[in-house]
């Protein structure tokens, strides 16, 4: 497992160096280029020290009650806080994010890791009842639908989405029968339709996903200068820092779009390169978990893997028009915040698995044990 943590390791930092450039880049035209990248700094030193800490921080203490109910309760707390006017700030129309002077903290990010903890823990002690429609499925589907649900609140579809889709993959790593999880898609389906049919600000963002141009001048906007972005880029890009969508054309270039500068300055060889990133930390990720002999570890990794691998997918299909636009970061690409301080201590945390996993003389056992149906 050695080659495996180190490439994990080393994907994850090269994603952070590609960021590190493009956000300087989407943003060196603004009079505060330079103070954003030295905020940007600061939150890679944070990132980089919590993935030093969590990589010597053993992963089987996350199974400590103790632990993974503070990690829970603080979690859901932060997201319960951050509705309350007068504590959470209004971003857009959503109560997403604590304010401290020039600082920002979403607590959305956390969430994501919680969940990924709470059901580590739960359905590892659910093992022998995993195929079981109560105990094994409808206990684990409602934990995550609870945080789904608090993030939802925050008027924030795509983190839910992410959200659940982590789960679904938890879900199937664990040995759940697939007649559930296929099941669940109806009501689960049925829920995201109505919540787009009934919120205009979702409906409008579907109707320029599915002809941008005809709204050009609001909600199809952004997507059409990312697509313009792209398509400047051709094949070898218009060089570093040549790109000109991010001339206040493009709307958040350093953050959600940042993909789109990528693909301006550094054409489809660039682009490839960083989807190479991603699949190879993807891989590195999923190795680790099928080799840790440790079935909670292998949950906690399988989690944290795909966490990363589908939020990137999402964000780079929302850049090139495959689904529609909603704000999320680039995993260790966009500017920094919560999110690339929390996706670094992940990377710490799967790097102490596989660490362990590389030192652990017990035979490797499968991810899901056979179970009597109950």
């Amino acid at each position: 497992m050695k080659y495996e943590t180190t490439l994990a390791v080393v994907m994850a930092l090269a994603l952070v160096l590609v960021g590190f450039a493009m956000v300087y880049s989407a943003r060196a035209v603004d009079t505060d280029a330079v103070a954003l990248l030295i905020r940007h700094g600061a939150y890679v030193a944070a990132g980089f020290l919590a993935m030093l800490l969590f990589a010597r921080f053993d992963y089987h203490r996350f199974r400590d009650a103790n632990v993974y109910r503070f990690i829970a309760f603080a979690s859901v707390l932060l997201l319960v806080l951050v509705l309350v006017p007068g504590i959470g700030h209004r971003v857009d129309g959503g109560m997403r994010w604590f304010r401290f002077g020039p600082l920002g903290f979403q607590p959305s990010e956390i969430a994501k890791f919680a969940m990924i903890v709470l059901l580590a823990v739960k359905m590892t002690q659910s093992r022998t009842v995993i195929d079981s429609f109560r105990r094994g499925f409808l206990v684990h589907f409602a934990i995550a639908g609870a945080f789904a649900f608090l993030v939802l609140l925050e008027r924030d579809l795509g983190g839910p989405a992410i959200l659940m889709g982590v789960a679904y993959f938890m879900f199937f790593a664990a040995g759940v029968r697939a007649r559930y999880l296929v099941g669940s898609f109806v009501p689960v389906g049925i829920a995201g339709v109505a919540l787009i049919v009934t919120a205009p600000h979702r409906m409008s963002r579907i109707l320029a996903f599915l002809d941008p141009w005809a709204h050009r001048d609001t909600a199809g906007w952004q997507l059409i200068q990312s697509l313009s972005a792209f398509a400047r880029g051709g094949l070898l890009g218009q060089g570093a820092g040549a790109g000109e969508q991010k001339l206040g054309y493009l709307p958040a270039a350093h953050t959600d779009f940042i993909f789109s500068v990528i693909g301006e300055e550094f054409g489809l060889a660039g682009t490839t390169f960083v989807v190479a990133l991603y699949v190879l930390l993807a891989i590195a990720g999923l190795r680790i978990a099928m080799n840790t002999p440790d079935y909670f570890g292998s949950l906690l990794a399988t989690g944290i893997t795909c966490l990363l691998a589908l939020q990137a997918a999402f964000i780079m299909a929302v850049t090139t028009g495959m689904l529609p636009t909603k704000g999320l970061p680039l995993p260790f690409v966009s500017y920094g915040g919560t999110a690339l301080v929390v996706m670094l201590a992940m990377i710490g945390v799967l790097a102490n698995i596989g660490a362990q996993a590389l030192n652990h003389d017990a035979p490797r056992r499968p991810l899901a044990a056979p179970a009597k149906a109950v």
